[in-house]
């Protein structure tokens, strides 16, 4: 079907992998969710010109590819919520200054958030709830203007800027963290380890204050990097 533009395979039983090719395709909008597909999520995600991808709902495992930031530039929702994902956040999700949703709640994944975050201007749903994520919650987040609904919930997070603060005042969800003073929090045995506080997240040094068109430039080389020096997932230090 070289035509086909959009691919909707929701809500019924599939499994198994995701192929190689459904990335390389000339889709639109790629709708998987509520399958019971599994395994990781192919490095040609890269690839895909996509502006909606859903694969919510599956068992998918592994890290975000980093090839993430490569996909076309009009991609506007991704939610890979409720799979058994692990490993960072890639740096690439701030190439994507169109994108509206990103949706990661219900996973495992560790480390810092990424400074590019800053860079989506025009997100209005951003779900990092329910992972193990961890750091100072920072103006990264919470100056962005379009913001509609932020959840943070159940992660390791330590600390609030000025900012976040506000948004924790007018019913942003922050509760189940480590935030010191607020209310709604875990209990501190929980927050004595941190879940990944050995995770390299392999960040490249991004300029202060971030300028949000040097970002291709730095995420391109990031993913030279990544590549060259790939090892097996065996032998990688995510869970």
């Amino acid at each position: 079907m070289p035509s086909l533009l959009y691919l909707d395979l929701r809500f019924n039983s599939f499994s198994g992998q995701l192929p190689d090719e459904l990335f390389n395709r000339k889709l639109d909008a790629i709708f998987l969710n509520n399958n019971q597909f599994q395994g990781e999520i192919p490095q040609s995600l890269g690839n895909s010109p996509a502006s909606v991808i859903n694969l919510a709902n599956n068992k998918l495992s592994g890290n975000i590819p980093t090839s993430f930031g490569l996909m076309g530039n009009k991609l506007k929702e991704v939610l890979f919520l409720n799979n058994q994902l692990t490993g960072c956040i890639p740096e690439g999700v701030g190439l994507f200054d169109e994108l509206e949703v990103f949706d990661v709640s219900f996973n495992s994944l560790m480390g810092h958030l990424p400074d590019t975050i800053s860079c989506l201007q025009d997100i209005e749903v951003l779900n990092l709830g329910h992972n193990k994520l961890s750091g100072e919650l920072s103006d990264v987040i919470c100056s962005l203007t379009s913001l509609v609904n932020l959840t943070v919930a159940y992660n390791f997070f330590s600390g609030l800027s000025q900012q976040c603060s506000r948004l924790f005042n007018i019913g942003f969800d922050f509760s189940g963290n480590c935030i010191p003073g607020r209310d709604m929090q875990r209990p501190q045995p929980e927050c004595s380890v941190i879940p990944g506080g050995t995770l390299n997240c392999l960040r490249i040094p991004t300029p202060r204050p971030l300028v949000c068109a040097s970002l291709p430039r730095i995420i391109f080389s990031n993913n030279m990097q990544s590549s060259s020096h790939h090892t097996p997932s065996s032998s990688s230090s995510y869970p």
